[in-house]
């Protein structure tokens, strides 16, 4: 049963690494100050999320998706 939640901790850690990619798109594509400003916002609110899911696992990722 732990082994479980560790991998659902890892699993909710990777898909907020993915959601950052996506929002790093958005950031990319955005084509105005308040489409900058709110992918902004979700940048860094899924970095705060993978930051803070990387510190429970005691686990380092980046956001090219890998992690140590």
């Amino acid at each position: 049963m732990t082994h479980d939640i560790w991998d659902r901790i890892r699993y909710a850690r990777d898909a907020a690494l993915d959601a950052e990619k996506t929002e790093r798109q958005r950031l990319a594509d955005a084509d105005n100050a308040d489409l900058q400003q709110a992918a902004s916002v979700r940048l860094a609110t899924r970095q705060a999320v993978r930051e803070a899911l990387d510190d429970i696992l005691d686990e380092t990722s980046d956001p090219d998706g890998t992690a140590a």
